[in-house]
């Protein structure tokens, strides 16, 4: 049942009014005194977001909403585990201060921590935490956004880095360790060569260099034998486990006319011959979207970044901010390009009233279709040009416009002239102190490797640690408001 956090609690009741004096001082300096005159607030504002998480009728009252959420956004702006933030929730009275809360209302139990987040994912609402705090702290701490840059870090979910052999293999017992589980008499007619090649206590994938080709084109047609045998069963069909057997034999096989047979020294020699051969992946036969590992089939593939994630990151660059906030963020494929998410970061932008005049980014972001449609939505692209429409060295440009043409030609004459102005690198440099906010995202709140999986597990943790690092900024200003506007403050 949802009930709204008292926001009218008497200070005299809370854990501040039992410390010494010197103590409760303390509490105010650090950032527990600005949490919670400036951000609580906000937090207590946004909780009827979340009313529809709870029964409107059965149930008992619901922890605080605004403790909840606070207590996820911080623990994403010190990248602590669960047992971590629970333990500072409990035992620190800096929290006790932040929240306003007495000491035996200090505790939330993992199980709430859980299940709200879960919610969250479940409902797509991890989008909402970000917008509603850092919508309130752009308007707090009147923060223009007139100017954005926009960039793109790799980031890791919780999984191991696979090689192709790996790959088969873990794929090939994920699905066995499943269909064991759920059906041990079909498991248990399997061929035993091949149960044994890939069962709980396989090291089948760890080759020596020379045996890996022979062992690829084993566990080829022991994939190929698994996806045949199964195929048009309903049940086996439906499990997630057996599509990714198919997804694999799709992106990494080829089915050929005829079936060949196992050499005499192959491992699987006695289990008969299978039409399959391996795509060459020198030849780009294998794909970017392909799947990397049975553990997040999310997972994709750039040549230049590697396996992982994308995060889009806009942020605001004005000279006269007292500091710069995320505007937005948004989990992409790394098999995707960069230069497919301008348009979307800037209708984003729109969207949440942010939008800017100009927006600046690397030469991915740029060229004449971006340049064009950005304009169109009456912003103008501050980017080098793409390599193959550069300012001719020497020649001599006439200064472009204000304001970027909407028409495709006109808009990549415009770049070039943009590029080839005097003054371009004075205006390109903001550009990159972006780099440090991908740092901080990376190094102080652990963005670089998560302790999640999947896609909507891992956008949840990248609005949160957004929110996290807005949070940490504003904190920051609001405690030493004569430091840089960039970076963190401890709030462990």
């Amino acid at each position: 049942m949802f009930r709204a956090t008292d926001s009218q609690q008497d200070m005299f009741d809370s854990a501040a009014a039992l410390l010494p004096a010197t103590k409760r001082a303390a509490c105010e300096k650090s950032w527990a005194g600005p949490f919670r005159e400036k951000a609580l607030p906000i937090l207590l504002r946004a909780e009827q977001e979340f009313a529809e998480f709870y029964d409107d009728e059965t149930g008992r009252p619901n922890r605080s909403v605004a403790l909840v959420l606070g207590t996820l956004v911080l623990k994403e702006a010190s990248d602590l585990t669960d047992d971590e933030v629970l333990d500072a929730l409990r035992f620190d009275t800096r929290w006790w201060c932040a929240f306003d809360l007495k000491p035996e209302e200090a505790e939330l139990c993992q199980k709430t921590l859980h299940n709200f987040r879960a919610k969250l994912m479940e409902r797509e609402k991890g989008a909402v935490v970000f917008r509603r705090l850092t919508d309130e702290l752009i308007a707090a701490l009147g923060v223009r956004v007139d100017r954005q840059r926009l960039d793109s870090t790799h980031i890791l979910s919780n999984f191991a880095r696979l090689n192709r052999l790996g790959l088969f293999c873990e794929t090939i017992r994920v699905f066995l360790h499943a269909l064991k589980k759920g059906y041990r008499d079909l498991h248990d007619r399997l061929p035993a060569g091949l149960l044994k090649r890939h069962g709980e206590a396989s090291w089948y994938r760890d080759a020596r260099r020379e045996e890996g080709p022979r062992r690829l084109g084993v566990v080829a047609r022991d994939l190929y034998r698994l996806v045949e045998r199964f195929k048009g069963h309903r049940a086996i069909g439906k499990m997630e486990e057996y599509r990714l057997l198919e997804r694999l034999l799709s992106d990494q096989c080829k089915i050929s006319e005829k079936a060949a047979k196992p050499r005499d020294d192959d491992d699987d020699r006695d289990d008969g011959a299978a039409p399959v051969e391996l795509k060459d992946p020198k030849a780009k036969e294998i794909k970017g979207d392909s799947l990397q590992t049975p553990h997040d089939p999310d997972v994709t593939y750039s040549g230049h970044k590697g396996k992982g994630y994308e995060v889009q990151v806009s942020e605001t660059c004005m000279p006269d901010n007292p500091v710069e906030l995320i505007t937005e963020v948004k989990v992409t494929p790394s098999a995707g390009s960069d230069a497919t998410a301008t348009i979307p970061a800037i209708e984003a932008l729109d969207k949440a009233g942010h939008k800017p005049k100009e927006l600046v980014a690397d030469t991915t972001y740029s060229g004449a279709t971006n340049a064009a449609e950005a304009a169109k939505r009456g912003v103008n692209l501050l980017a080098p040009a793409p390599a193959m429409a550069k300012p001719e060295p020497g020649k001599v440009y006439p200064a472009p416009d204000v304001d970027c043409p909407t028409g495709r030609t006109k808009a990549g004459a415009w770049l070039k002239s943009q590029e080839a102005q005097p003054d371009f690198q004075r205006r390109y440099a903001i550009r990159a102190g972006i780099e440090a906010t991908n740092s901080e995202l990376k190094r102080v709140q652990g963005l670089g490797k998560l302790r999640v999986r999947r896609d909507e597990c891992v956008k949840l943790v990248v609005y949160l640690k957004a929110a996290g690092c807005n949070l940490r900024r504003a904190l920051r200003h609001w405690i030493e408001p004569g430091l840089a506007v960039e970076g963190a403050t401890a709030l462990a």
